[in-house]
């Protein structure tokens, strides 16, 4: 995928999918973002999707930058995320926070809760 030059967050397109956001978006957007990024963060942060198109993403985060995004377990994740794809895609586009989602039982995480609290944060990002 080419380089992503963003001076504000693009909205994501209606049609994209979850896979195609992991596979293709996910790491140009984080790392090409103009929010200032979190130099302290470093954590693995799996995605596991439950319905159609289903699957297991890891998001390797280091320094605040997107390193890597993996269908392959590294090491242990630090947290998980665990919802279907409307709900992730809706997170992404802002239609709903992940607190909110979270609350309404779209969303189960496991892990590091300090970190999953501060996904409000990194969504920004993605």
């Amino acid at each position: 995928m080419a380089y992503i030059r963003m001076n504000e967050r693009p909205e994501i397109p209606d049609y994209i999918t979850h896979t195609e956001y992991f596979n293709h978006l996910l790491k140009d957007r984080v790392n090409n973002s103009p929010i200032s990024k979190i130099p302290n963060l470093s954590a693995i942060i799996q995605f596991e999707i439950t319905d159609r198109g289903k699957g297991i993403w890891y998001v390797v985060v280091e320094n605040g930058f997107v390193t890597e995004v993996t269908k392959e377990m590294l090491e242990k994740p630090t947290c998980v995320f665990i919802l279907d794809s409307d709900t992730f895609l809706s997170i992404l586009r802002r239609e709903i926070t992940p607190q909110k989602a979270f609350f309404k039982g779209k969303v189960t995480i496991k892990g590091n809760m300090l970190l999953a609290l501060k996904m409000n944060i990194l969504v920004e990002y993605m």
